[in-house]
């Protein structure tokens, strides 16, 4: 009974190595052809395995802001307006929604914003911290806030928030070769 055992162990140990290379090149495949028909048929499919958190601010659109930039690791995350544009980036109508229907606080010393905080209709908030921006080495601006918005037109538009005479003031620049930190919106 022994050598039986012995030879059924050999055998196993000379076939497992097929059987599992023929189940996972079929597993591929089928997955392969399924990513294929669903990009045929224009399914969205969001493969990120993001852990951003988004809050619900009270808006009466029901966007909910992400708690956070998108971060790289630990670290925020700076994007080119290319690359920010294929993420769920709030448009210029979410934005003026935010700053319309949400109380702000600008934080800071002097001329210095160390936060902005936005407070929704429902009493959840939202903080920006002032990441500034990235030119092709180095941050620059930083205590400034920047986020980009999707615009149709085909300059890159971003948020821009400072203090200035502890008020705070807000515009949209269009910003060319820069990277600049990402804010993620979805729909409830």
């Amino acid at each position: 009974m022994e050598e039986l055992r012995e030879k059924a162990n050999c055998y196993a140990e000379e076939n497992v190595i097929n059987v599992l290379k023929e189940a996972f090149a079929k597993v591929y495949a089928d997955g392969y052809r399924d990513g294929y028909k669903d990009r045929e048929n224009e399914i969205p499919v969001d493969l990120r395995l993001s852990q951003t958190e988004f809050i619900d601010l009270g808006l009466p659109s029901g966007t909910l802001w992400a708690n956070d930039y998108e971060k790289d690791g630990e670290d925020c995350s700076y994007m080119s307006f290319e690359i920010a544009n294929t993420n769920q980036i709030p448009t210029i109508a979410q934005w003026k929604e935010l700053r319309n229907m949400c109380k702000w606080e600008f934080i800071g010393e002097g001329d210095e914003l160390k936060m902005a905080k936005c407070i929704g209709p429902n009493g959840n908030f939202i903080v920006f911290y002032p990441m500034g921006r990235m030119d092709f080495v180095k941050r620059i601006s930083k205590g400034r806030v920047f986020f980009w918005v999707k615009t149709l037109r085909e300059t890159n538009i971003a948020v821009h928030l400072w203090l200035y005479k502890n008020e705070g003031h807000e515009d949209t620049e269009i910003q060319v070769n820069l990277r600049l930190p990402v804010r993620l919106v979805k729909s409830k």
